[in-house]
């Protein structure tokens, strides 16, 4: 039944391997996509599907995988792929100085003649970088409120990668049965969590990439009047109501206040606890809000189109998303 269950596990792995790059490379925005972080990302996800098929010979055929130097390059190679794709998201100014190659020193450690010494090095490795990119996460002090549910599933993946570290430290001690298992159980666990975290937070690399950049870099607001550009932004939104344009971006905006887009988006961030994308969406559902109490026989569509939304989808996820409930019932609500 385990067996089964592992080699269910491995499909999973590997189909959501497939499925995260094409989503990154063709349909996430707002994220990095310079070739350091394209090549990083699909080597990555090349790496984890590579484990999994080398476990899945284990599980069919009864090879002790840990002993080929095949199974043993990807197992080396992930660690330090985690942390270059973890850097250009959520560092994308960071420069990919060529010193940075040094961490692929670990590769080396596959010519060590006993692997008992060369794997728990590369899991205490691994469990570096997951307390750097920890320790970088829970450093966003001003940004926690707005990652509140992201946090658990970043602690949810902590705890992973630090009982993952517990199996590498007992490779010398334990069957290799245990290390399969758990290990093969444990990359799947990696992705249920990220598939999971995407699919209720599509922005989350990109509000994530922003909120970092913010916490980490110098203000760009040193020579800002923040409460006159608060109130031109206030007159934009009420006055003007620039949130009716669906193709409303952070440029235009920031063009109509005389800021550049860094100032904007930080302006906004600081202010507000959100991203820019969350901020218009928050007007144009408060705009709907208020056509729903006055006209109370308009179309829901017709509405949505009013405040700003492209598509009735659109305007019904922004709605829950911010009320909670969706147009129609928050219209019920009212009459009741």
């Amino acid at each position: 039944m385990m067996t089964i269950i592992c080699i269910l596990n491995i499909g999973f792995s590997v189909l959501c391997s497939a499925i995260l790059l094409i989503a990154y490379v063709f349909f996430l925005k707002n994220v990095n996509m310079n070739w350091y972080a394209v090549a990083s990302c699909a080597a990555l996800l090349i790496g984890l599907s590579a484990l999994q098929l080398w476990h899945l010979d284990y599980f069919l055929r009864g090879s002790d995988v840990l002993e080929l130097p095949g199974y043993r390059f990807w197992l080396f190679l992930t660690p330090p792929m985690f942390y270059f794709f973890s850097r250009a998201t959520l560092l994308p100014d960071a420069p990919a100085h060529p010193i940075l190659s040094l961490h692929l020193l670990p590769l080396l450690l596959n010519f060590l003649p006993r692997y008992e010494i060369a794997i728990p090095v590369i899991f205490m490795l691994g469990m570096g970088y997951c307390f750097w990119l920890s320790n970088l996460i829970f450093g966003l002090r001003e940004q926690r409120k707005r990652f509140k549910i992201e946090m658990f599933f970043f602690s949810l993946f902590s705890i992973v990668g630090l009982l993952v570290l517990i199996l590498g430290l007992s490779v010398p001690y334990i069957d290799h049965v245990y290390f399969y298992v758990f290990y093969t159980t444990s990359i799947g666990m990696s992705f249920v969590l990220i598939v999971a975290a995407l699919i209720v937070f599509p922005d989350l690399l990109a509000e994530l990439a922003e909120a970092t950049k913010l916490s980490y870099a110098a203000s760009t607001l040193k020579d800002v009047d923040i409460q006159a550009s608060l109130g031109k932004l206030d007159e934009l939104m009420k006055a003007s109501k620039l949130y009716q344009n669906e193709n409303l971006s952070l440029a235009m905006i920031a063009e109509a206040m005389d800021l550049t887009s860094h100032q904007l988006s930080e302006l906004v961030n600081r202010q507000f606890g959100v991203n820019f994308s969350r901020y218009i969406r928050e007007q144009r559902v408060n705009a709907a809000k208020a056509i729903l109490e006055s006209e109370p026989k308009s179309s829901v569509l017709s509405i949505g189109l009013e405040a700003g939304f492209g598509t009735q989808s659109n305007f019904y996820a922004a709605f829950k998303e911010i009320t909670g409930m969706s147009p129609g019932a928050y219209r019920k609500s009212l009459s009741k």
